[in-house]
């Protein structure tokens, strides 16, 4: 999140992965809805847009195919950590984000 937080933006991996998280982590899919949106529209530079709002409402399976029903998300489009490794290098995006948050903050501690 510190990536949204101090540029306003996330890769679109990182964005649906976040977003599949918020159901995780959230007790109903209308409040991970809700709350995804709210950040989304706080954070993110094209937050508000319509294209980013869509972006949300696919995470939630909007615009999707069905997929197999599973625990908490139905039939919603599952997204799990290997999945993101196989798409991308997490340690080099981590370092990546670190470093740009850095220069745009030098005193903030990110430990």
């Amino acid at each position: 999140m510190k990536e949204m937080k101090y540029t306003g933006y996330m890769h679109n991996y990182m964005r649906m992965y976040w977003g599949k998280k918020i159901i995780e982590w959230t007790a109903t899919p209308e409040l991970a809805f809700q709350t995804a949106l709210a950040l989304n529209n706080k954070y993110f530079i094209d937050g508000r847009d319509a294209n980013s709002y869509t972006g949300v409402a696919w995470v939630f399976g909007v615009h999707d195919r069905g997929w197999r029903e599973r625990p908490i998300f139905g039939t919603v489009r599952y997204m799990a950590a290997s999945g993101l490794q196989r798409k991308c290098d997490i340690d080099g995006y981590i370092k990546k984000v670190n470093q740009r948050v850095h220069s745009l903050t030098p005193n903030l501690d990110l430990g």
